[in-house]
């Protein structure tokens, strides 16, 4: 494959990314944004839980939208408070998760809150 490919691909998922982390900003969920890969892991202070578990579980109860525990990458409590999501989707999906994610900026701008 010549380089055209991977520069697609490289500005396929770049667009992806940036789609995601737009998202979970205005979610309240800030992203550490990836320099590489189709996952980002997001801060989930926001969100109700003591376990990043529990905040997960809380995001797809009130979004539909999926996303790793934090405590699956991390020993001790250094995943506690993350989120991974994977944007390695169609544009139709990720655009849905997107515009799901959002339900969490309506009102007062934080599920916490």
């Amino acid at each position: 494959l010549g380089d055209n490919f991977y520069e697609g691909l490289n500005a396929e998922y770049a667009h992806k990314r940036d789609l995601i982390c737009n998202a979970l900003t205005d979610a309240g969920l800030t992203p550490s944004i990836p320099q590489g890969g189709y996952y980002v892991l997001a801060d989930s202070n926001s969100l109700p839980g003591a376990t990043s578990k529990e905040k997960a579980m809380y995001l797809l109860r009130e979004t539909g939208v999926a996303a790793v525990p934090g405590d699956s990458f991390y020993t001790g409590d250094g995943g506690r408070n993350f989120l991974r999501f994977c944007y390695a989707k169609t544009d139709a999906a990720l655009q849905e998760a997107c515009r799901r994610l959002q339900r969490l900026a309506v009102g007062s701008g934080s599920a916490a809150r």
